[in-house]
């Protein structure tokens, strides 16, 4: 670099403006580069601490059917039902995803979920429809310490904040599995 610098001194020395602009213009583009890419790092992180939390939250509402199944060592999700002797979802994926709702206080754009900052830009949606969940159950006489675990899968869509204004450039699509479990205190 040092070498680079001496021979535009020597060979003219109005050389070195337009250099020094490139440089500033490719530090300014390394800048919003990893600018973009910790905005959609924190979104993700975010979104993923929602989803535990609302998992969390399903579980410690229906902490009296779901205690009760993993203290025993089985159908933790599950409970019986008094009048038609079938079995009962106590948790399931419209639960996780109206606490998700509440928590993020999401807009609704028709069958999408979209989260606004204050100023009103899209940070990101979520097509609710498009997200699963896996709930899966400790096995019978289960080991202490196994817990009942939630797998789920979102997909995220964040639209770029400087490439998006500039070139139109389509949103970045982010596929993203969280796992969340539930195990008793007692």
């Amino acid at each position: 670099m040092m070498g680079l610098a001496k021979l535009y001194k020597k060979k003219d020395s109005g050389m070195s403006v337009p250099m020094v602009a490139a440089l500033l213009l490719i530090l300014l583009m390394l800048f919003c580069a990893m600018y973009e890419y910790l905005r959609v790092v924190s979104i993700v992180m975010q979104l993923d601490q929602a989803v535990e939390q609302s998992v969390q939250g399903v579980a410690i509402e229906n902490w009296d059917e779901i205690y009760q199944g993993v203290r025993e060592g089985y159908a933790g999700t599950y409970t019986k039902a008094e009048l038609t002797d079938d079995w009962e979802e106590v948790m399931n994926k419209e639960q996780i995803l109206a606490q998700m709702k509440k928590m993020i206080d999401f807009k609704v754009e028709g069958n999408t979920w979209v989260k606004e900052d204050d100023a009103g830009n899209v940070l990101f949606s979520l097509k609710p429809k498009d997200t699963t969940v896996k709930i899966t159950n400790t096995q019978l006489a289960a080991a202490e310490g196994d817990a009942l675990t939630v797998e789920t899968t979102n997909t995220i869509t964040v639209p770029w904040r400087f490439l998006g204004a500039m070139f139109n450039a389509p949103p970045i699509v982010v596929e993203r599995v969280t796992v969340s479990g539930y195990t008793p205190k007692f």
